[in-house]
C-alpha cells in the first residue's frame, strides 16, 4: 500500500512511498524520480540534514539514475560520508558544481529522451532542476544559455508556460546526439597505470571488462618499452585514443605526465584509484573537482560497471 508525503531529498509534494524491505521504502519523488531509502539514512535527511552530499546533488543521482538506467538508488547514511562513498553508490557520472559541460550533456540528452519528432518543445518545468544537477533557477538558466551558445538549442517563444522554460534541440544539437559514428571512428582507449600493479586481474577482470562493455579495446601504456618513458608509439596510441584511463593508485609520475598529455590532446579522461588510497585524501587530484572511480580487488566485477557506467554516460 502507497501513502503520499513530502519527498526526504529535495522536500517535494506528492511523493508516494511503498514498503521495500526491511527498514526499507522506494519513493517516487516528481522531482528525485524513484529512488529506495532506509530509515535511518530517512530520519537524517528529514531531522538533521548532513552537510554532504548537498541536496540537488543527491537529488540529481536519484533522477538521473532512474531516467537513464531504471535503476534505483539506495540512500543509506554511508552516502552522507564522503565522495567516495558517493561515487561507489553511483553508477552514473557525478558532476562536480563547476562541471558545466557535464550538466549541459545530461539536459540535452533528456530533451532528446523527451523528443519524439525533429521539431518536438521540450517543456523544462522546476521539478527538472535535477535533470541538471543544478542547485536552483539561475544556475539551470545558465546551463540552458551554455546549450545555446553551443547552437545545440534554442528557446521557443510560441509555447511558454508559466514558470516554465520551453526549448527544441537545434540540427546541430541532433546531429551531435543521434549521429553514428563514422567508420573510422577511434575505438580504443588507452589506460595508464603502474607497471604490474595488481597483477593479470585488475586488467582482465576489471578495466578490460568496463572498456569491452561500452565497445572499447583496452591499450595499456605500461608496456616494456613505454613503462620509464614516453616514447612516439604512445604518443601515437594517445592520438589515436578514444579517452584514456589513468589509475592514480600509487600516484606514479608517469601516469600524471601520460593523463596530462591525454588532457592536451583533448581526450576524455577518467581517473580510476584503489579505494583505500582515495579515501586517505592525499590524492594530488583535487577529488572535489573530478569524478575518481574507486575499485578494490575483491570487487572488480562491480568496479568494471560503473567505470562503463561512467564512460557510458560521458561518451553516449
Amino acid at each position: 500500500m502507497s501513502t503520499t508525503e513530502q519527498c526526504p531529498v529535495c522536500r517535494a509534494p506528492n511523493t508516494t512511498r511503498q514498503g521495500a524491505g526491511t527498514n526499507t521504502f522506494e519513493l517516487n519523488c516528481p522531482r528525485c524520480g524513484r529512488y529506495h531509502i532506509q530509515a535511518l539514512a530517512e530520519t537524517q535527511l528529514l531531522n538533521n540534514r548532513p552537510a554532504f552530499p548537498p541536496q540537488h546533488l543527491l537529488s540529481g543521482l536519484c533522477r538521473n539514475m532512474w531516467d537513464i538506467l531504471g535503476d534505483k538508488l539506495l540512500i543509506t547514511v554511508d552516502l552522507f560520508k564522503s565522495w567516495v562513498e558517493l561515487d561507489v553508490a553511483a553508477k552514473i557520472a557525478i558532476p562536480r558544481d563547476t562541471d558545466l559541460v557535464t550538466k549541459g550533456d545530461y539536459l540535452i540528452r533528456f530533451m532528446r529522451r523527451k523528443s519524439k519528432s525533429l521539431a518536438d518543445v521540450v517543456v523544462f518545468t522546476p521539478n527538472e532542476l535535477s535533470v541538471g544537477f543544478c542547485a536552483n533557477k539561475n544556475e539551470f538558466q545558465f546551463c540552458l544559455n551554455y546549450l545555446v551558445s553551443k547552437g545545440l538549442i534554442e528557446e521557443d517563444t510560441t509555447h511558454k508556460q508559466a514558470g516554465a522554460f520551453t526549448y527544441r534541440l537545434t540540427p546541430s544539437g541532433w546531429a551531435t546526439i543521434d549521429t553514428p559514428p563514422p567508420l573510422k571512428e577511434k575505438t580504443q582507449a588507452v589506460v595508464a597505470l603502474i607497471p604490474g600493479k595488481d597483477g593479470d586481474l585488475f586488467w582482465t577482470q576489471g578495466v578490460s571488462v568496463a572498456l569491452a562493455a561500452v565497445g572499447l579495446t583496452a591499450v595499456r601504456a605500461d608496456t616494456k618499452e613505454s613503462s620509464n618513458k614516453v616514447t612516439d608509439e604512445l604518443i601515437v596510441a594517445l592520438r589515436k585514443a578514444r579517452c584514456v584511463i589513468a589509475d592514480l593508485t600509487g600516484q606514479n609520475p608517469l601516469v600524471y605526465f601520460q593523463a596530462g598529455l591525454a588532457l592536451g590532446m583533448g581526450k576524455p579522461l577518467f581517473w580510476i584509484c584503489e579505494a583505500s588510497e582515495l579515501a586517505d585524501k592525499k590524492l594530488l587530484v583535487e577529488t572535489r573537482q573530478y569524478i575518481i572511480t574507486p575499485w578494490t580487488r575483491d570487487k572488480l566485477p562491480e568496479f568494471a560497471a560503473r567505470l562503463a557506467a561512467r564512460i557510458e554516460a560521458s561518451l553516449g
